[in-house]
């Protein structure tokens, strides 16, 4: 690791540590296991929206073609969600941010979380790709302002949450639709002597 690599690593922990219970104690315990992961106080630092991960990649996925900066998220290994990093003060406003992205009424909401919960993150480089959480998007450490990494800007995020929805949502399999799926499949293809 070059040293402007260590400098970075040791800024981003001290802007995570902000959100740890103990600051002080969070850096010792990080300098003597830089590798584990950490439990973080949302509402701090940042608030967290949390989706389906193949939503959320899907939603990174336009964010990037629309070239919004990509923040940090963190993907549960025992889960299908991911959570993102957006800026604190975010849970305020959230319910009128996915309001105005025209979210489908009849599916389940991505919820933002802050204050009263926290949220489990790897390192910022971890060891290994095991454990409870894995970074989706780990913080890119050479978009920072003052070792604080970009995080995603939430109107962005609901717009292309409810746009990644909409475009690559399952068709719905209706009763209709299996019938003619079935027949498809027992009739000989076209390529068949």
């Amino acid at each position: 690791m070059e040293v402007g690599e260590i400098a970075e690593s040791t800024a981003l922990s001290t802007w995570f540590s902000t959100a740890a219970a103990s600051p002080s104690t969070a850096i010792s315990l990080w300098q003597a296991s830089p590798h584990a992961p950490r439990r973080l106080k949302c509402g701090v630092t940042f608030d967290v929206v949390l989706a389906d991960r193949r939503l959320v990649k899907a939603a990174y996925r336009l964010l990037d073609q629309y070239e919004q900066p990509l923040g940090p998220a963190v993907s549960f290994t025992s889960l299908s969600s991911a959570a993102v990093l957006v800026p604190s003060g975010t849970v305020e406003r959230w319910g009128s941010l996915v309001a105005a992205s025209q979210w489908p009424g009849r599916l389940a909401r991505p919820v933002c979380l802050g204050k009263g919960h926290a949220l489990v993150v790897p390192a910022p480089v971890p060891l290994a790709a095991t454990g409870v959480a894995r970074w989706l998007f780990p913080p890119d450490t050479e978009q920072t302002i003052g070792g604080v990494p970009l995080l995603t800007s939430p109107g962005p995020l609901a717009r292309c949450l409810a746009e990644a929805l909409t475009s690559h949502a399952p068709v719905a399999r209706t009763p209709l639709r299996s019938a003619v799926a079935s027949v498809k499949s027992a009739l000989p293809s076209a390529g068949r002597p």
